[in-house]
This record gives structure tokens, sequence and C-alpha cells, in this order.
């Protein structure tokens, strides 16, 4: 509601606008036609034709049948009625009317300075609400499609300055969204997932209008724009208390694609020198020269340093940075920064989903291929990975011919046949027959365990591989000994005996 102050129209057309939904509101014309739990919401209002409005709350985007997406009279009128659901709808527009005079309205004639262009995005993102009373996702998602209809009103008329006038609506934008509402903040896990699609569109939008101006002939007026970036993207960066691996990747983007010259860059490396020579402690500091250092073409420094612990919400930026390294050509930097990462690589675990640790582990386990690090470290890294880096240890000790410590990985883990199926048993049957038999012995005893003709028929499968292993090894003698001994110990369970003699293992 608080970004209904200032939409870019004029005080006239608020006004009217604000007075023409509150009445709508006060006299109960809206009628409600669909509500559901995808977060649409739909009403329809008198007239001819029947206008309609739609909201959808998990998805930034309202919509009227007449007006379209601009905003109206309308869709003012659905977020009026839904506010006034759990606050006092009189006392916003008297805090509305109150204020509305100290706020001058974006036009498309506003001056082309960076000041004015800075004034008037910190006027219109800084009404995005604050995620400390746990707001719920769709009131961010309203949020942000107002500041875009606020964006295209106020956006120049002339073609050549609509990219860089983008860039600037998206850098605060998404200041504006990760400053007041940080993921872990939302108790719903559908809100948390909402949020990160938001932020995927937001920075995807950055990254388009980058390499779009990266294309197009630079405006000689457009000078000190450019040099107010070098400051902007800085400082948003440096500053950042939430998603800083997000704002990491958009200040990479901005000197990959918009900063290109050995100038730009190498004066942004001594800024950067110069703030840690000075003790600035920002996390993102030490990512961001080594970044500019890669680039300018210098030896990456600082980068042996071990991980502190308030430096774990940048993990996947150092994974990043060390397969940017590796890329590049400088595998001992790579290999430095990946073993500055162990201390803390199960602190990092613990403190994500098991999706974000198998995709860690994943890009561990290729930077110990790609940067040759010795066999200990490689496993010892994995092995702090636990069991979201399985498949990554079980193929490395594979690799290696550690065959025994494999049998003794899945031994400790309690690992099912499933997950050791999935992770070697075939290659362990031709490599080392005998290790796997006795590992599946495990699995064929806790099926016989439960009792039940639906795991005898399970077990039997088991042991048909234990067969085949066993005839590799050359141990048949062995095996007659083992089935005669399991015949012996279970022999009153008849459903078992009888899928024994159907699998074939009792002749």
């Amino acid at each position: 509601m608080e970004q209904q102050k200032r939409l870019p129209v004029t005080h006239e057309v608020r006004e009217r606008r604000f007075r023409q939904a509150a009445m709508m509101v006060r006299n109960d014309w809206l009628r409600l036609l669909q509500s559901d739990q995808t977060g649409i919401v739909r009403f329809a209002f008198p007239g001819y034709p029947q206008p309609e409005a739609e909201i959808r709350l998990y998805n930034p985007r309202a919509v009227c049948s007449v007006h379209g997406d601009k905003g109206c009279e309308h869709t003012t009128a659905v977020y009026f009625a839904l506010y006034q659901r759990f606050a006092s709808l009189s006392d916003w527009l008297a805090e509305w009317r109150h204020s509305a005079s100290q706020f001058a309205a974006p036009g498309r004639t506003l001056e082309k300075t960076p000041e004015a262009w800075r004034g008037v995005f910190e006027q219109l993102s800084g009404t995005f609400p604050s995620i400390g009373d746990n707001v719920p996702f769709h009131m961010i998602s309203s949020a942000v499609t107002l500041y875009r209809q606020q964006m295209r009103e106020a956006e120049p008329l002339e073609q050549e300055w609509k990219p860089l006038f983008r860039l600037y609506a998206g850098l605060f934008g998404l200041r504006a969204v990760t400053g007041g509402a940080p993921a872990g903040g939302f108790s719903i896990g559908y809100d948390r997932w909402q949020y990160g699609r938001l932020l995927d569109s937001l920075t995807d939008g950055i990254r388009d209008e980058l390499k779009l101006l990266s294309s197009t002939r630079r405006l000689f007026a457009a000078d000190p724009f450019y040099q107010d970036l070098e400051e902007l993207i800085r400082s948003l960066t440096l500053s950042a208390e939430n998603a800083q691996g997000r704002w990491l990747s958009v200040y990479r983007g901005m000197w990959q694609f918009l900063f290109n010259g050995d100038a730009a860059r190498g004066r942004e490396l001594n800024k950067l020198r110069l703030m840690k020579a000075d003790g600035e402690e920002a996390p993102a500091l030490r990512l961001m020269t080594a970044y500019l250092e890669m680039l300018s073409g210098e030896p990456s420094t600082g980068l042996d340093a071990p991980l502190e612990e308030n430096d774990l919400p940048l993990f996947p930026s150092y994974l990043d940075m060390a397969s940017s390294l590796a890329e590049n050509g400088q595998s001992d930097e790579a290999r430095s920064l990946l073993l500055s990462l162990v201390p803390q690589i199960g602190n990092y675990m613990e403190s994500v989903s098991f999706l974000d640790q198998r995709t860690a582990a994943g890009r561990l386990a290729d930077l110990c291929r790609e940067t040759d690090v010795p066999d200990e470290t490689a496993a010892d890294i994995l092995f702090r990975c636990g069991s979201a880096a399985e498949a990554e240890y079980a193929e490395f000790l594979l690799s290696r011919g550690h065959y025994r410590e494999w049998a003794a990985y899945h031994h400790l883990n309690r690992s099912g046949l499933e997950r050791i199926e999935r992770t070697g048993l075939k290659t362990m049957m031709e490599e080392a027959p005998m290790e796997a038999v006795f590992l599946m012995n495990v699995h064929v005893e806790e099926q016989i365990a439960q009792k039940s003709r639906q795991n005898y028929r399970e077990a039997v499968r088991i042991l048909k591989k234990m067969k085949r292993a066993a005839k590799k090894a050359g141990r048949t003698e062995w095996w007659s000994g083992y089935v005669g001994a399991l015949r012996r110990r279970h022999q009153r369970l008849r459903a078992l005996m009888e899928e024994l003699e159907k699998g074939g293992l009792l002749s």
C-alpha cells in the first residue's frame, strides 16, 4: 500500500484514482470472482462492458480488463479491498493526503544527471516493505509490480537512454528487494522459492541491460553516468547484507561487460586495494579484488587466507572464483583458494538445504580434478561434504582403486542397496567381487528379517548378484557353503525357501 503513495502521475490523477477506488470499496461495488491457492484474486465491477481486475499475488502482476496493466482505479480498488481486511483504509488515505505534497512524481522530462536519477530511484524504491514483521511474499511482489509501473512511466523518451535508465532501475530495485526481504525471513517454503525466482528475474534483467549497453555505442553525454556506476556498484556490493552472492555476480557482470577498458579496471583495482589497506572488512572485498586482478592479468593475492565463519554466505561465490581462476589457467591460485575453503566446508553444508549441498559437492569435486590436488586432500574435501557427496566420493575411491575403502564408506554410512548400486556396485563386482559380496550380505539379512514374501524376493535378487560376484572371484565352493548355511538357518521360513527355489539358488 505504501507504494501507491508515489505513483508516477500527477497529483490530480492520483487523487481522482484513489477517490474513485475508495468509493467503489466503501459502496461494496466489488464482486469477488476468484480467489484460490495459486494466489490469483479476481474482482468484477458494475458497468458495461463489465470491468474485471485481477491480481496475482505470487507473480508481480495487476491487470484490468479495460485499462491493462498500466494502473487504474479498478486495480487500485482491488488493492484497497485487500488492504482493509487487516488495516484501516481511511487512515492510509489520510496519511497519503498529508504526505502527498512531500514527493515530486518523476516524469519523462527528468533531468539527465546521475544525481537526479539517483534521487528518483531512492524515492521510488524506499517504499518496499520490510521483512521484520514477516511480511508475506505477495506484498513484496506487489511492491515490485508498482515499482516497475513507475519506471515505465518515468522512462526517457529517447531510445538511446532507455538501457542505461533500466540498468539504474534494476540496481535500485535489487537493492530494495534484497535489503527488505532476506529469503531466510519467510516462514513459508513456497514464499522462499518465489522470492528466489524474483531475485533471478531482477538479476537477469540487469545482465540483459549490461549486454545491450556493451554492444551499443556509448553516448558522450552519458559519461557522467558511467563514472557514477563505478562508484554505485562498488558501494552497493560492499554494503549488501543479504544476497551477497547475487551482488557479487552483478559486480562481476558490470566489470566483464560494461567496464572492459584497462584504465577503468586499473582505477577500480587501486581503489579496492586502498580500501583493504585502510582496514575495510567487508566480506565481499577479497573476492572483488581477486576478480579485478584476474581481469587485469595480475596474479591474484590474498586467496590463501582461511575462510572465516562470517564469510559462509559467500561460499558459492568463492567456488565461482576458484572455477574462473582454473579456467583462466591460474591453477595454483585456484588450488590455494580451494584449500582455504576446506575448514568451513562442514559448517557451510550444515547451513544450507540438501539441494545446495549437492550443488556445492559437485563443484568441489570438479575443482579437485581441475586443480590436481593430492588424493588425500581430495578425499578429505569430499568426506567433509557428507552424504551430499556420496556419488562423487564413491567415484573418487573407485577411480583410485580404493575398493576396500569404498565398501567401508558404505558400511559406515549404512547405505541402502539403491545407493550402493547407484554409486558403483557394478564396478566393485568386476574389480573387487568379494568386497561387494560381503557388503551385499548385510542387505540380504535385512530383507530376510522383514519376513514378508516381497522382501524375500528382494533378498533373492541380491543373492543372485552375490552368486555372480563369487563366481567372478573363483569362490564357488565358498558360495555353496554360504547358501547351505543360509538354508539351515532359515529352514522354517517356508516362503523364503520357496523363493530361493524359484530363483534357482538351492540347486
